[in-house]
């Protein structure tokens, strides 16, 4: 197959040949610069403690093709991702596809097997280029720190910030969109330029939504609503001691009362 080439037409096909898997799933959507794999991560740990089991696709791999594929957050075995493999190329039938198409098909495919599971998956280079994104509906696209990245795949005159929050943003589903943290208000401005047509929830970072993260594991979250606050257990019990202080010295109780020791 083709190396990258930046179209759905291909993917779209193969999939309704597999009977379009994608339709079938309910997928949270990470776009951006920075962040994603941090972002799923996040994500990922927050739904196992709720007991939500997810089907997670991201890109690059690190050491083996396998990390891309995750399926009841366990990472595909050799012999499984052999036959997903082996049955995209069979229904292909030696079509036209990318190395990226393939393996998003065959992803797309193997959640069949886990239809009740919650779906992450990253898409990057140009949103509206990426066979991620042929999907119709999901229940949230995530917009993670946005910079000039795939500079070489725009034309010259046109490598722009700009350009690339517009491919990035411009054909989000309009379903939820949370906007993170970005490195600028102009880049913030950029994208509610963009997204100001898409008739999804939008939550922004310091608008929506806020939390502070700081030493010792202390963190606090808000948001219209909920707030919550974390603190890890040596400051808890720190603040607990020097709460008891303070009662005591309001109260005037544990200052001596003699000499006794």
């Amino acid at each position: 197959p083709r190396e990258i080439d930046l179209s759905l037409d291909r993917i779209k096909n193969l999939c309704e040949k597999l009977g379009n898997p994608q339709d079938e799933i309910k997928c949270i959507q990470v776009c951006g610069t920075n962040g994603k794999g941090s972002t799923i991560s996040f994500l990922r740990s927050i739904l196992r403690e709720a007991n939500i089991r997810c089907n997670i696709y991201t890109s690059p791999h690190v050491k083996s093709i396998n990390e891309r594929f995750v399926y009841n957050d366990e990472m595909i075995s050799d012999n499984d991702l052999s036959d997903l493999l082996s049955k995209i190329e069979e229904v292909n039938n030696n079509q036209p596809l990318t190395y990226f198409e393939a393996l998003t098909a065959a992803f797309f495919y193997g959640c069949k097997k886990y239809k009740e599971n919650l779906v992450i998956a990253e898409f990057g280079l140009f949103g509206r280029g990426d066979a991620v994104n042929i999907l119709k509906k999901n229940l949230c696209n995530i917009v993670t720190s946005c910079s000039e990245d795939h500079l070489d795949w725009l034309p010259e005159n046109d490598r722009t910030i700009e350009r690339i929050i517009f491919e990035k943003t411009s054909f989000l589903l309009n379903s939820n969109i949370v906007v993170a943290k970005q490195n600028s208000n102009e880049i913030v401005e950029c994208i509610k330029k963009n997204i100001s047509n898409n008739a999804a929830n939008k939550y922004f970072f310091n608008e929506n939504y806020n939390f502070v993260l700081k030493e010792n594991n202390f963190f606090y979250y808000e948001d219209k609503y909920l707030s919550l606050i974390h603190i890890s257990e040596p400051t808890r019990l720190l603040s607990r001691a020097y709460a008891g202080l303070c009662v005591k010295k309001k109260t005037g109780g544990g200052g001596g009362g003699g000499g006794g020791g």
